[in-house]
């Protein structure tokens, strides 16, 4: 331990100073080696002059400098998990079925069937699904690179928030179909009066300016940050306590309140329609009611299971050794929860008669259409022909 002192003469103006110095030797050649040593300097004088008087040597260090070659080793790209391959496969069908299959609900409840307000439900319904799955291909990108995210900040937040932004948007579509069957029922006169196509158009983009404000938060605390020297992560930054009011936030505002109110409007509607009310649209109410239900089913299957490793992810530490399955199961959920954006078609396909029937007028008109085309092509041609022929009978006569 070095202590260095001053030591003033009030006489003469004089200081007195003892410090260590680390003095560093190098040779000519770099094979040779280097010397550091320490030494102690006491130095004095007056103020304008100061001299060096002592030096004592202390330690002495040597280093060699030489040194083999090093090859750092061969980079490997990260494997790709067997979960990763699982959810790439389900996000591939997403797309293959989601897109062509919502887009078909989007043509046939827009242009051809009889606009009214239950078609105008599910044109909304299908137009947020539609949304969904030509997003998903951004997401299939980094899943297949380690999570690397190669689209820039703006794509991710987009991305993200979309995700929320959709699913708020189809449990608040569920919710104002379930409460419009309700009021079906309970007010017919009123309906019969009241319900329209123009408020249905207000309702359904009283639907999107809802669930753009319920998703705002998803959008502000998506950030694009850096996870190493080439790798971009796209996630959700927040602390503990803000993470928790998320998470509930999204559980009670877009899961339980909206099923609880769907959940109570069917069971006044089933229990109205089996007490003997609107029997003359009995068949048609309850081909209704079964798609409906189907939705909602469908719903809570691909949606529950996604709020629940949301809260498991919150209670898990990241130095927990369950916190790698709890990352698995979170890829799993949120792909489930886009596999719901392709079933519904599906739903409307097999339980809704009335769109069976569209879609089924919609490809017989395609393919007459088309028909018709290659008939009038080929009368064309003939009578081409038949005009050279007859010129080149009159050319030789």
């Amino acid at each position: 331990m070095w202590v260095w002192a001053l030591k003033t003469n009030s006489e003469n103006k004089s200081r007195r100073v003892v410090f260590p110095v680390l003095l560093t030797t190098h040779q000519a050649t770099q094979q040779s080696p280097s010397t550091q040593q320490w030494i102690l300097l006491i130095i004095h004088g007056p103020t304008t002059t100061i001299t060096i008087i002592q030096t004592s040597l202390c330690l002495t260090w040597t280093y060699n400098y030489n040194y083999s070659d090093f090859t750092l080793p061969p980079f490997e790209p990260p494997k790709i998990q067997p979960v990763q391959i699982v959810s790439l496969i389900f996000y591939g069908l997403v797309v293959l079925l989601g897109v062509p299959g919502n887009a078909l609900v989007v043509w046939v409840t827009g242009f051809r069937m009889t606009r009214s307000v239950t078609s105008l439900w599910f044109l909304n319904l299908a137009l947020a699904d539609l949304l969904c799955c030509l997003s998903v291909p951004l997401l299939m990108v980094p899943l297949a690179h380690d999570d690397h995210w190669h689209f820039g900040p703006v794509a991710c937040t987009l991305v993200k928030g979309l995700f929320y932004l959709v699913m708020y948007c189809s449990i608040l579509q569920l919710v104002l179909i379930s409460v419009d069957r309700l009021v079906l029922v309970t007010r017919p006169v009123w309906c019969q009066n009241k319900r329209q196509p123009k408020k249905a158009v207000f309702a359904c983009v009283a639907v999107w300016c809802l669930a753009l404000i319920g998703s705002i938060p998803q959008f502000v605390y998506t950030e694009h940050s850096e996870a190493g020297e080439e790798k971009r992560e796209c996630k959700t930054k927040a602390g503990v306590t803000t993470s928790w009011i998320l998470t509930c936030y999204r559980f009670i505002m877009g899961f339980i309140l909206p099923f609880m109110v769907i959940v109570i409007c069917h069971i006044v509607v089933y229990k109205k329609a089996d007490g003997g009310m609107n029997r003359g649209r009995g068949s048609r109410s309850k081909r209704t009611l079964r798609v409906i239900i189907a939705v909602v089913l469908t719903f809570f299957l691909c949606w529950f299971p996604l709020h629940i490793v949301d809260f498991l992810y919150l209670t898990t530490p990241r130095d927990s050794p369950q916190h790698p399955n709890v990352y698995k199961a979170e890829i799993l959920t949120v792909c489930l929860a886009y596999c719901n954006s392709c079933l519904n078609p599906l739903l409307y396909v097999c339980l809704g008669r009335d769109f069976k029937s569209s879609v089924t007028r919609s490809l017989r008109s395609m393919f007459h259409f088309i028909n018709e085309e290659t008939l009038v092509r080929q009368s064309i041609g003939s009578t081409e022909t038949k005009v050279t022929g007859s010129s080149k009978e009159m050319t030789k006569v």
